[in-house]
């Protein structure tokens, strides 16, 4: 066999170097690994949240804090205050996804009901302690708020109006308190309804999203998204007996109760004025649907039928944003608003309120010195009194009034007036009509703190 002389095995060398280089480069690039699903995980993956929570089982028994307790009071308190129960504290791990860069995080509210303390851990390791903006156990919804210098990686929403049978669909969460994992599947049907016993009562769901894509516990508030990395729903439940059957609540019903829970003048109590309505073109802005006469959109003379497009330098484009953006304003606060009407721009400012309360609980402050609002399921939660099925929630005390001087106090909840049991607003109202300067009345009041839940009874003189 003869040998190939140096100088040509140098030049061989040479002329293959660029083939092989080629040869590895296009094999590169033309690998499969890098598949639609791993980059829909970069992209959702560092918006899911670790979520944490830390909940007190309070010991029940009667606190005789007002003195002495009515007959009344005492048979609705029977029913509650039997034996104590030891206190401990459970950590239970859930998941949640970032909607912004402000940091608000959409999870089931089952998740955190009851917590003491919310914690928040992101995928590149960093920690946040959460704060509760709203929920509603009815939706299964809660928003959660986490404060970071640098604006934060959040998940696009898409629309479950033309989700698809077999499409592919990836959940993202915490299962079991792995941190950051996923799992794949297909959307295997639309529009079920279901109900899941919880220590807290049937909660019941509907129009949900059915995937094979395996959601176990701590999934639970996780996001389930397309192959494009958006939002398609919130992992919400599992059915134990089976495998390979999760459900998700379908994102338009998680931005449709998001509106609600974004509501800044429940939650803030700030008046801006102006009912807006979302167009199919959400590049034309919000549209005004009413506006409330002596409002600061009224006196802003904002019309309806005009297009809001933008609020300072915040492009809007549909209500959440319009909600979202608001909550973080004050009384007081001015708006510069840009407005479409006609095919016309114009710039407004709006100088915002605070609302003005409505007849029954002007009534309430005026003769009692109470801040009252009716005592929703969400809010009962919130107070750790979910034992409480109605009443009124105490929002506010005066100084110097007959509610102060008998010690009631913010988050306190009224439950009897009187010998009557009071469900709501407009039942106080009726007996607030009736009430003269002078008399004395009969109060029952529930409330829940780090020693425990209590009642408490006292006599209340109108003024």
């Amino acid at each position: 066999m003869k040998k190939i002389p140096f100088f040509f095995s140098i030049v061989l060398t040479l002329v293959c170097i660029p083939f092989l280089s080629h040869k590895v480069s296009a094999r590169e690039t033309s690998s499969n690994r890098r598949t639609p699903t791993v980059i829909a995980v970069e992209k959702v993956g560092p918006a899911v949240a670790n979520i944490s929570t830390e909940r007190l089982l309070s010991v029940r028994h009667v606190d005789p804090f007002f003195g002495s307790r009515s007959e009344l009071f005492d048979q609705f308190f029977n029913d509650f205050f039997g034996q104590s129960q030891k206190q401990m504290v459970e950590r239970p791990l859930g998941s949640g996804v970032i909607i912004d860069e402000d940091g608000y995080i959409v999870t089931n509210e089952h998740v955190i009901s009851r917590a003491s303390k919310i914690k928040v851990r992101l995928s590149d390791g960093r920690d946040f302690e959460a704060s509760m903006i709203s929920s509603d156990p009815i939706s299964d919804l809660a928003v959660l708020k986490i404060n970071s210098p640098t604006p934060l990686p959040y998940v696009k929403m898409g629309t479950s109006k033309d989700l698809m049978i077999g499409e592919s669909v990836i959940a993202l969460g915490n299962p079991f308190g792995l941190e950051n994992s996923i799992t794949t599947g297909v959307l295997s049907a639309k529009n079920r309804t279901l109900t899941f016993n919880s220590e807290y009562g049937d909660i019941k769901y509907e129009g949900l999203i059915q995937t094979d894509a395996l959601i176990n516990p701590g999934n639970s508030g996780g996001p389930l998204i397309n192959i494009d990395g958006e939002l398609i729903g919130i992992n919400a439940a599992i059915v134990n007996q089976a495998q390979g059957i999760g459900f998700a609540i379908p994102v338009d019903k998680v931005r449709q109760t998001l509106v609600k829970l974004f509501n800044f003048r429940e939650l803030n109590k700030i008046w801006f004025g102006a009912q807006v309505e979302e167009q199919d073109d959400s590049s034309k802005g919000i549209k005004v649907s009413s506006i409330e006469p002596g409002s600061p959109a009224d006196k802003a003379q904002i019309k309806v039928g005009d297009y809001i497009t933008k609020i300072d330098s915040k492009e809007i484009l549909d209500i959440l944003d319009f909600e979202k953006y608001i909550l973080k304003k004050n009384a007081g606060d001015k708006l510069y608003i840009n407005i479409n009407r006609n095919g016309n721009e114009h710039k407004v400012d709006v100088k915002l309120e605070k609302a003005p309360l409505p007849s029954i609980e002007k009534l309430a402050l005026e003769k009692l010195g109470l801040f009252v609002q009716d005592l929703t399921p969400q809010l009962a939660k919130q107070l750790n009194l979910w034992w409480v099925k109605s009443g009124i929630l105490i929002s506010g005390v005066q100084k110097k009034s007959p509610a102060a001087e008998v010690g009631i106090k913010e988050g306190h909840v009224l439950v009897y007036v009187g010998q009557y049991r009071i469900n709501d607003i407009e039942e106080l109202g009726a007996l607030l009509k009736i009430m003269r300067k002078g008399d004395i009345w009969e109060v029952g009041i529930v409330w829940s703190d780090k020693f425990g839940e209590h009642q408490g009874y006292a006599r209340i003189k109108i003024r």
